[in-house]
């Protein structure tokens, strides 16, 4: 890590703390958490927003899955970036507490301690898959819808900043996270919009 991302990773995690970010960062951060809602909106988009938002929500499920269990997952076994809590004394961990079903974690205390490195020399830091997932899919939701679009963008920057701020993630993990998203979006909606055309089937 360099001087910049440990300067900046202490005003984020440690001069920055609130106690209402202590709640609100990890609950950005629990995506399990907000599963049932996902899956609400997405059914109710399906059926009341014909062809176009079919179609966006099959972008939308390819964009995450490339961006997750392909471009993540290949560049954090590559690299191996050790993350923050793992390889500094003193940062500051946040986590909502332990809960079943896992939307019930949204009202539990949450977990706020101090790191305890155990000296491993590898993990899972760069890329950081929540910001290369929700880039890919507000750039993908952009693509169609613009307005919404706008609006993901400014959940997307929230969540990246909440990895941060849990320290989860270096700040210089950040932006190459951001392109590989939009990449990522841009990439499977001119994908999806070839094939289409290709069998006459106009978006």
């Amino acid at each position: 890590m360099t001087a910049w991302d440990l300067s900046l990773l202490h005003q984020i995690n440690t001069a920055g703390a609130h106690p209402v970010l202590d709640w609100l960062m990890p609950a950005l951060s629990a995506i399990e958490a907000w599963l049932p809602l996902i899956i609400l909106a997405a059914l109710l988009t399906a059926w009341l927003g014909g062809k176009q938002a079919r179609t966006m929500l099959l972008c939308l499920a390819i964009a995450i899955a490339l961006g997750d269990a392909v471009i993540s997952n290949t560049l954090k076994k590559t690299i191996g970036r050790v993350r923050p809590r793992d390889a500094l004394e003193g940062v500051i961990v946040r986590d909502l507490g332990i809960a079943k079903p896992a939307f019930m974690r949204l009202f539990e205390t949450p977990v706020v301690k101090a790191s305890e490195p155990r000296g491993e020399t590898r993990g899972k830091s760069f890329p950081s898959s929540h910001t290369v997932n929700l880039f890919a899919a507000a750039t993908v939701i952009a693509c169609f819808y613009r307005g919404a679009g706008t609006a993901m963008y400014l959940l997307a920057a929230a969540v990246a900043y909440s990895r941060i701020y849990c320290a989860a993630h270096w700040p210089s993990d950040i932006p190459p996270s951001m392109a590989l998203g939009v990449l990522t979006g841009l990439g499977v909606v001119s994908a999806t919009k070839r094939f289409m055309s290709r069998w006459n089937a106009p978006v």
